[in-house]
C-alpha cells in the first residue's frame, strides 16, 4: 500500500486567481470515469453481534483494501480482532453519520473525474485507477491512500470547517485550525490529485538548497493547475483569499528579500521552513501571507520557464525530469 496523508492545504472558493497556465490542452481530453466503493457503508452496516461472520464478508468484498484498512489504518495486529474492530465501530459511529449526511463524494466524484482526465492525458504511462474507496477512518490516520488498484479517500478529512470534531481538544493538537479549515469535500479531488503525483514523482530534497526546494514545489504545483484547471488558485495552493491577493502584490518583495538576505542557495533548516512549512501566516513577513510561500514563488518560476518558446511543446513528464538548476537558470525570473 502505497500510502501518504494530506493536510488539507486548500479554501474555499474564490473568483480571482494568483496565476493560471494559459491553455488547457486536455480540455478535449476522452473522459475519465472513476468507480467508487463504499466501504464506509458496508463497514457500518455490520451487525455487530456477529463481528466475525461480518469481517470475514468485509474481507472478501474488498479482498485489497478491507486487510489494509483494519492492519494499517486501524493498526489492529490481527483481521480478526473482533474486541478493536468492535471499540472503533462504537467510537466512530456517530462520525461515518455525520459523513453520511454531508453526501462528499457527491461534489467530489465529478472533479475527481475531471481531474483525472487531465492526469491521464498528460502522464498516459501511468497506470492510472479507476475505482475509488471511501472509507472513515480514525481522524489521526490516513486520509488518502494508493492500494495497488484504488485509491482509498478517508471522509473523516473532509467533514467541513464547521464540524465538531476538529476543534477536539487532542485533535487541535495534531491539526491546529488553520490546517482544518480546510478539511472540506472541495479538497478530496485536489489531495487525491497531489497524492498520485507523489507517486509519480518523488525526487530527494533533503539537503537541498531553498531554491531547489521551492522549485520542485513549483513543478507539482504547475501540473496540480494544469489538472485542476478551472478551480482558483486560492483553492489550489491553499492559501486563504486574503493570502493570495496579497502575495501577488508583494511578490517582487519576497523575491528581493530571498536575494538580498542570500537565502535562496540556503540550506539551514530555519531558511527552509520560513518558506517552505505550512504555518497560519509567515514568519518573515507577518500574517498578511501564508506560511508556506516558497511554494508560490517556485510555481512562478516554473511557470516562467514554461512560458518560453524553447519549452513549446515539452511535456509534464519531461517537466518533471528537468532540473531545478537549469529551470532557475533559464527562467530568468524577475517578478
Amino acid at each position: 500500500m502505497r500510502n501518504a496523508f494530506f493536510i488539507a492545504f486548500f479554501s474555499v472558493l474564490f473568483a480571482f486567481g494568483c496565476n493560471n497556465v494559459n491553455n488547457d490542452p486536455a480540455a478535449k481530453a476522452p473522459l475519465f470515469q472513476v468507480k467508487v466503493g463504499r466501504f464506509d457503508s458496508a463497514f457500518f452496516s455490520m451487525d455487530t453481534t456477529h463481528t466475525k461472520i461480518e469481517i470475514e464478508k468485509l474481507l472478501k468484498a474488498y479482498p485489497g483494501f478491507g486487510e489494509d484498512f483494519i492492519t494499517r489504518i486501524l493498526l489492529l495486529k490481527r483481521v480478526n480482532d473482533t474486541h478493536g474492530i468492535k471499540v472503533f465501530y462504537r467510537n466512530y459511529l456517530p462520525i461515518y453519520k455525520e459523513v453520511q449526511k454531508l453526501n462528499a463524494i457527491k461534489i467530489a466524484k465529478p472533479a475527481i473525474e475531471d481531474a483525472f482526465k487531465r492526469l491521464h492525458f498528460y502522464f498516459p504511462k501511468y497506470a492510472l485507477t479507476h475505482n475509488v474507496i471511501l472509507f472513515v477512518g480514525p481522524l489521526e490516520s490516513y486520509g488518502n491512500i494508493i492500494t495497488s488498484d484504488a485509491i482509498a479517500i478517508g471522509l473523516q478529512m473532509h467533514m467541513g470547517v464547521q464540524s465538531k470534531w476538529y476543534y477536539d481538544e487532542h485533535i487541535q493538537t495534531i491539526y491546529p485550525t488553520y490546517l482544518s479549515r480546510r478539511y472540506t469535500p472541495d479538497y478530496i479531488a485536489l489531495s487525491t490529485v497531489q497524492n498520485i503525483l507523489s507517486d509519480i514523482y518523488s525526487p530527494s530534497i533533503k539537503s537541498q538548497t531553498l531554491i531547489t526546494q521551492m522549485i520542485e514545489a513549483g513543478k507539482i504545483q504547475y501540473i496540480m493547475n494544469a489538472c485542476f484547471y478551472n478551480t482558483p488558485d486560492s483553492l489550489r495552493l491553499g492559501y486563504t483569499n486574503e493570502h493570495c491577493i496579497n502575495i501577488i502584490n508583494q511578490e517582487e518583495k519576497i523575491w528581493t528579500y530571498l536575494l538580498h538576505e542570500k537565502l535562496i542557495y540556503s540550506t539551514q533548516p530555519m531558511d527552509i521552513d520560513n518558506f517552505m512549512q505550512d504555518a497560519p501566516f509567515s514568519n518573515l513577513f507577518g500574517e498578511a501571507l501564508p506560511g508556506n510561500i516558497g511554494k508560490y514563488i517556485g510555481y512562478r518560476i516554473v511557470d516562467a520557464w514554461m512560458q518560453q518558446k524553447a519549452q513549446r511543446g515539452i511535456t509534464m513528464e519531461a517537466l518533471l525530469n528537468t532540473s531545478s538548476d537549469k529551470i532557475f537558470e533559464k527562467a530568468a525570473y524577475n517578478p
